[in-house]
């Protein structure tokens, strides 16, 4: 046996990531010292960046942009896209207040009826317990006709031989499907 202290622990994690035990305004600083040294590594970088741009003859780039004023066209199309972002966001959020107004207090979704297995095996034209034994398979190869229907299915068995993970008290006619798909 070990004794205590024997230093055969394994050693827990120097870094602690918890975010979600801090509060939100520790999260923001957090975050924007983050940016703002990730900003500055990139910064630090910034001579040998013009450095290789220079050696691969981005001077062109500066001749049309800084020289040539091409700069000034460039920031009146980003007003533009500006604008449109902001009238389609606008678009939407009027689009959301109006049906919170409209809708207010009043659940008109309805759930959809479940669907009994007798009722999809009568529409497939298969016997029930058909039915239940497709859904128990785990992969199912089926070919269809040129009009949809179904010409035959046939279960895969897996390379370990389990062949599904339905409840062994689930069958026969009046079991309610679960993959709503299928309702």
């Amino acid at each position: 046996m070990e004794k205590p202290g024997s230093g055969t622990a394994s050693p827990r994690p120097l870094i602690i990531e918890r975010p979600d035990l801090q509060s939100r305004s520790q999260r923001l600083i957090s975050a924007t010292l983050t940016a703002f040294f990730w900003a500055l590594w990139l910064y630090l970088w910034l001579p040998v960046v013009a450095l290789v741009g220079w050696w691969l003859g981005a001077t062109r780039f500066y001749d049309e942009m800084v020289r040539l004023e091409g700069y000034k066209p460039l920031v009146e199309l980003l007003g533009w896209y500006a604008v449109c972002i902001v009238a389609l966001a606008g678009s939407l959020i009027v689009w959301a207040l109006y049906n919170l107004v409209r809708f207010r207090g009043r659940e008109r979704r309805k759930a959809r009826p479940l669907v009994r297995v007798a009722q999809v095996a009568e529409h497939v034209g298969v016997e029930p317990d058909t039915l239940l034994a497709w859904q128990r398979a785990r992969i199912l190869h089926v070919t269809h006709d040129e009009a949809g229907r179904i010409e035959s299915v046939e279960a895969i068995a897996l390379p370990s031989g389990g062949q599904g993970a339905a409840d062994a008290g689930e069958s026969g006619p009046e079991t309610l499907l679960r993959d709503p798909a299928l309702a």
